[in-house]
Formats: structure tokens, C-alpha cells, sequence
């Protein structure tokens, strides 16, 4: 028989654990669901900025299951949940649907057949609820002194799937590909999956647990390539391929990864509905801000923030372009456009897709910038061949350009020139999908 002092012992616990359960049950919740990429790091790292930032204190996480992350805080006495369920972005968009979850993680924006089952949300392409949060994507890399520069789609796609097996075929010295992977689950080969191998399987390869092994293992041997994120260290022994998606090759640099004229290089979406709630548009207002931007950035993604360039000579293009921006800096974003149906992301409010309307913002800020004040910018528009004739693409892309100009002039910058340049530099083939998205596009220069 217990002693009666060692009863209240036993039973204090008791007597308050009731109490515990139903705070933590009666917490207020943001339920943020989808895509295993966004809810590995990202957004775990995003949301205790947010919390911090907004005065919680007692910011703990834990992981009641393997796919669920809650991070937990007070403020005022009140507890709150940042709830991070990590499945695919197929099923976030279905529990944002259905009531399930506030906001959605994607690695891409919603299809037909999502954008219909969601009629009720609301403009999903519009910049109240699409919000592109940061970027991934996937940099190919080769031994330094290995003879290939260049690689197109249907090339890596024969590489990767095993069906190239020596490299006679891409035009360099007879010698069996060796071929060098991540483990199975992660965004590289997602990304893969999604615009390079289309249903094809990956050839056998050589597994590195981590980005800075495989790239160590790549420059020990000239034969070998391998793919690693793009915001993984090359090393002195590797350089990384420009890729083609049926128009020019576009090597991972930081200007083309930013701009996403780089193929392999994709957005990370949060969305919402148009009645998401206080809490939860504070969260994915703050994501696209510059202290969650930080946090993007520590969490291994690449952040949608404009850096400064640098003057670099193009031999890209007509002789008129390349004597336009001779002497200008290229500025790390590519202005596009929303455009209805053919798989894109619906009708929006703005002509401008989301990213868009807030690197316009973006791009006034960075202007305001000490260096910066006073400069002039170049605008330079491009169309896509769906235009029609020469003459058709070349007005829309002037057309391009000057919408463009206005909305930057309105904005207090100052544009020395506004041209467009027709169908040249195209990023996609014509006709297919996306490509009109990708070809119709305005870049800024600064003078």
C-alpha cells in the first residue's frame, strides 16, 4: 500500500495531465500540407523565423509521426501549431481542397484537373495565393578537363536512363559513362523525374550519400557524371553542363538559375485559398519577405532575391541585342505572364504571373539601393513563336517591353530603352508545353 505522500506524488501528474492534453488539443493550428521538398527544411526553417519574428516565444519542434512536423509556441499565454505534413504536392492541393489544410506545399503549380476541383478557392494564380517561395533544381557535372559543354534533355535523358553507355555518342573520346546519383528519394530526382526521364528509369549508378562525395567522386574520373542541386559546391575538379530544352543551352549560372532560364530549375509554391485566414497569409506573406527569404536561403534552397551582377560580354543573339547590352549588368530575374489554358495556370487578375508582380517590387527596391540610385535600365522583351509571323513576334515583343517600361517608370526608375527582340533566344522548342510561358518573357538590364 502507498504511503500517502507517495499517492499525491503518483497522482499530481495525473491530476494535471487533463489539462495538459486539452491545451495542446485546443491549440491554434496552421495546417500546412504537401510536398516532401518544402516540408523537410524550408518550411520548418521558414516558419520559426515567422514565429520568432512575431513575438512567440517557447518555439520547440517535435515529429509525433515520420511525415508530420509540429512546431510549437506561445504567445500571450496562447499556444499555437505549425503543422508540417509531408506527403507530395498532389495530395497537399487535395487537403487544401478539402478543408484539410491552409496552405499547400508544390513543387509546381496546379494542373487542369486541380485548378477545376478547386473552382472554390479562388485566383490560385494570382499573387494573394500563389506564392513562389524559393527555387531548386538540378546541376549536371562532369570531370574539369572532360571535352562536353552542352547536353539537351533527350541526351541526359539516354545518359541517365543507361541507354547511352559510352561517350562516343555526345561527339568526346571513347569511354564507358559512369554515372553518379543521390539516394532515390529527393528533389533532384524528382526534378529529373518530372522534365528529363518522363517514365524512364535511372541506369545503374554509384550512390553518394551526399552532394560534396558525388562531386569528389565525378572529378577523380573523367568518364563519370553526375547530377547534384543547384545550390551545391562544384569543387576545382568539376564544371557543370549547359543544358538545352529545345532552344539555346543554359548553363547553371546564378543570373540564368534566378531568372529559371535554366531547364532544370523549378519554383517551390506555397498556396492559398482566397479565405485562408490571418495567420496563415501572415506566414506565407512573411516567406515572401526578406527575413523569410533568409531563411529559404539557410535551409539549402535558393532564395528569390535580386543580388548584383556583373558586366559580362554576351555572344548570344542578334548583332542588335548584343550591342544593346554591351555595356549593361543583366539582373537576375525574368519578367513573365499569365496566360489562360494549354496547361498553364489559369486565368489571373494581373497579366503578370505572381513571381512577376513581385519582383517588379522587388527590382524598385533594389534600385532604391545606394549603388544603384540613379541607374538606368534596359527592358528587352522576347515572344514566343505562337505569335505567327516575324513581324507578329517581333510587335508583341515590343509590346512586352513597353508594358513593362511603364510599370517601372510608374514605379520611379528611370528606362533608358525599351526593345523587343522577336523570337530570338528561345528557352523551349515551339508548340511545346510550357513553351510559350518560357519564349515570352522580358529581361532587365542595368546601364
Amino acid at each position: 500500500m502507498l504511503r500517502p505522500f507517495l499517492r499525491s506524488f503518483v497522482l499530481w501528474p495525473l491530476l494535471f495531465a487533463p489539462a495538459l492534453v486539452v491545451q495542446a488539443q485546443d491549440a491554434e493550428r496552421v495546417r500546412i500540407h504537401g510536398s516532401h521538398t518544402l516540408a523537410y527544411a524550408l518550411t520548418p526553417a521558414v516558419a520559426e523565423s515567422w514565429l520568432r519574428d512575431i513575438g512567440y516565444t517557447g518555439i520547440r519542434r517535435s515529429r509525433p509521426r515520420v511525415e508530420l512536423t509540429e512546431i510549437h509556441a506561445v504567445r500571450d499565454g496562447l499556444p499555437l501549431v505549425v503543422e508540417i505534413a509531408s506527403s507530395d504536392s498532389a495530395r497537399g492541393f487535395a487537403d487544401l481542397v478539402e478543408g484539410r489544410a491552409q496552405i499547400a506545399m508544390m513543387t509546381r503549380r496546379p494542373n487542369a484537373a486541380e485548378l477545376e476541383a478547386g473552382w472554390q478557392l479562388g485566383d490560385l494564380a494570382s499573387q494573394d495565393q500563389e506564392f513562389a517561395v524559393a527555387l531548386d533544381g538540378v546541376a549536371v557535372v562532369v570531370a574539369r578537363d572532360h571535352p562536353l559543354v552542352r547536353l539537351d534533355v533527350t541526351q541526359l535523358r539516354r545518359l541517365f536512363s543507361g541507354q547511352a553507355r559510352d561517350w562516343r555518342e555526345f561527339g568526346a573520346a571513347a569511354g564507358e559513362v559512369h554515372l553518379h546519383l543521390l539516394p532515390a528519394a529527393g528533389a533532384v530526382r524528382d526534378l529529373m523525374n518530372e522534365r528529363v526521364m518522363r517514365g524512364a528509369a535511372f541506369g545503374e549508378a554509384q550512390l553518394h550519400v551526399d552532394a560534396e562525395r558525388l562531386v569528389a567522386a565525378v572529378a577523380a574520373d573523367r568518364n563519370a557524371i553526375g547530377l547534384i542541386p543547384i545550390g551545391a559546391h562544384y569543387g576545382a575538379g568539376t564544371r557543370p553542363l549547359a543544358i538545352a530544352d529545345g532552344g539555346r543551352a543554359v548553363a547553371p549560372t546564378q543570373t540564368e538559375i534566378l531568372s529559371e532560364d535554366y531547364p532544370l530549375t523549378r519554383r517551390l509554391y506555397f498556396y492559398g485559398g482566397q479565405m485562408m485566414g490571418a495567420l496563415s497569409r501572415s506566414f506565407a506573406l512573411y516567406a515572401m519577405a526578406r527575413s523569410g527569404q533568409r531563411a529559404v536561403a539557410r535551409s539549402g534552397h535558393v532564395a528569390m532575391t535580386l543580388v548584383p551582377g556583373r558586366v559580362r560580354r554576351t555572344m548570344l543573339g542578334p548583332a542588335e541585342y548584343r550591342q544593346l547590352v554591351a555595356d549593361a549588368v543583366r539582373l537576375p530575374l525574368s519578367l513573365r505572364f499569365n496566360f489562360a489554358g494549354g496547361g498553364e495556370s489559369g486565368v489571373a487578375a494581373s497579366v503578370y504571373d505572381s513571381r512577376t508582380v513581385r519582383d517588379l517590387d522587388r527590382l524598385r527596391r533594389f534600385m532604391q539601393l545606394p549603388p544603384n540610385r540613379g541607374r538606368r535600365l534596359l527592358v528587352v522583351g522576347f515572344a514566343d513563336a505562337s505569335a505567327g509571323s516575324s513581324m507578329a513576334a517581333m510587335m508583341m515583343s515590343n509590346d512586352r517591353a513597353d508594358l513593362v517600361a511603364q510599370e517601372l517608370m510608374t514605379r520611379g526608375l528611370r528606362v533608358e530603352q525599351a526593345r523587343g527582340m522577336g523570337t530570338a533566344l528561345p528557352l523551349a522548342a515551339a508548340g511545346s508545353p510550357g513553351a510559350r510561358y518560357r519564349n515570352e518573357r522580358v529581361e532587365i538590364w542595368m546601364l
